[in-house]
């Protein structure tokens, strides 16, 4: 009895940890400044099968070397990908973690062989400026405030007719398990999947068998990462159905045998007005259940989360009205990656037992009117009747985010983003605070 107790507090507190209100977060920004229209605005399913850019290198004399020779050398892209990150965040129990990171990672993909094999390769470092070893807590570094490096990405790729099938370590992008990119490295994982990214009918399914959290340099099962001594990998499908821009409908599932298993779908459906003026109507829905020995126990039986969004842009900006309620059962367990929810934000996901949550969000694109790169994001959100620790309580968060990315020249892919977060919950004494501020230059080499 002892140890059933034991270690549902130790799952309680990983929840916690990872999963909850400290490092909520928001996908759309997770890898770019603010979509300036409503059709630029990825849902979460059109995130697990993202399509990838090609950057022109600045050493262009090595490109044109390499395009002399067979396309597995002369489509190679090696990327620099620098990253200096400094975040202060006081919680409203009056806890502070603070540190300022430097690292980022270098990237390697090859180009395809006889149209059939690639590889890819990406390693990460993360490594303290400052650091008090009293405000640990930020996620950039390691506990206490060390400084770690990991090989996150190592992966072969077969590909035949539109299927890609990818073995070892690599991203994913699921509703509820990705890449979750918003600290100094991202979450990577060992995996064997099998996706077809293009096409009216889209499909992701695969096995994962170890994951590595933000600002670890370990790969572990998935049961191990959030402290449950158990070795269990996690099991997913899903398709989407993209028919046109205008309308698109996906579901997935997946499972953690003896942990839990659910399923998230989506429906987004929009109209063009004019050129200038898009709207948009998006809905989600997450259910989640245990399974087989239950090793959540409590924390989890079963629980559901509906959300609805409208979009609308016009001329760069972009405004968003949304609601969302998550059932009697408790918080929706969200422990390997960004939460879905359009209510996500900085420092609230605002998804606990019985939690309805309103959004309103406004951002523009500045290059409109002439200041080419420039973006501004504000989410306000309020949650309502939400239970935590037997009491519900109110809250409400307003997050601001200013992007400056550099468009041309040498400094092109520099890009400057500047965070600002204020939470205000009842039956506290204090508000909540989250300043961060990154700076990203990515080297295209060749």
């Amino acid at each position: 009895m002892h140890q059933r107790a034991f270690l549902l507090w130790g799952v309680a507190l990983a929840v916690a940890v990872l999963a909850l209100p400290v490092f909520a977060a928001e996908r759309e920004l997770d890898q770019g400044p603010p979509p300036s229209s409503a059709s630029e605005i990825a849902t979460a399913f059109q995130r697990v099968l993202p399509s990838i850019a090609k950057r022109l290198p600045i050493f262009s004399w090595i490109r044109e070397r390499l395009d002399e020779l067979p396309p597995f050398f002369a489509d190679t892209e090696l990327e620099v990908r620098t990253r200096t990150y400094y975040l202060r965040k006081e919680r409203t129990n009056d806890d502070i973690s603070e540190a300022w990171a430097i690292g980022g990672s270098v990237y390697y993909r090859s180009g395809w062989l006889a149209d059939l094999f690639a590889v890819e390769a990406e390693g990460f470092t993360s490594q303290p400026l400052y650091a008090p070893n009293d405000r640990d807590g930020t996620q950039l570094l390691e506990p206490v405030q060390d400084g770690y490096t990991v090989l996150g990405i190592a992966n072969a790729k077969l590909r035949y007719k539109g299927l890609v099938l990818t073995g070892f370590r690599q991203y994913l992008d699921l509703p509820y398990i990705n890449r979750q990119d918003n600290r100094m490295t991202p979450n990577t994982f060992e995996s064997i999947t099998l996706t077809k990214s293009e096409g009216e009918i889209r499909f992701s399914t695969g096995y994962t068998w170890r994951a590595k959290l933000r600002n670890s340099d370990e790969f572990a099962s998935m049961t191990e990462v959030i402290g449950i001594d158990k070795d269990r990998g996690f099991v997913h499908a899903g398709a989407l159905w993209d028919p046109n821009e205008n309308f698109r409908v996906g579901a997935i599932i997946g499972a953690i045998p003896d942990l839990y298993a659910g399923i998230y779908s989506e429906l987004s459906i929009g109209h063009d007005f004019t050129e200038e003026f898009e709207i948009r109507l998006d809905g989600q829905f997450s259910y989640q259940r245990d399974v087989g020995k239950d090793f959540l126990g409590e924390i989890l039986d079963e629980n559901w989360n509906v959300g609805i969004r409208t979009v609308a842009s016009y001329a760069g900006a972009v405004f968003r009205l949304g609601f969302s309620i998550t059932g009697s059962n408790g918080t929706i367990f969200n422990a390997f990656g960004s939460g879905p929810s359009y209510v996500d934000l900085m420092q609230r996901s605002f998804n606990r037992a019985e939690e309805k949550a309103l959004l309103a969000s406004a951002s523009y694109d500045f290059s409109r009117i002439g200041v080419d790169g420039l973006s501004v994001i504000v989410n306000f959100v309020a949650g309502f009747d939400g239970k935590f620790l037997g009491e519900r309580r109110r809250g409400q968060e307003i997050d601001a985010t200013i992007d400056y990315r550099v468009q041309k020249g040498l400094l092109k892919n520099f890009w400057l983003r500047i965070r600002g977060s204020w939470l205000s919950e009842q039956g506290v004494e204090q508000d909540g605070t989250d300043v961060r501020v990154i700076l990203r230059y990515d080297i295209p080499v060749i």
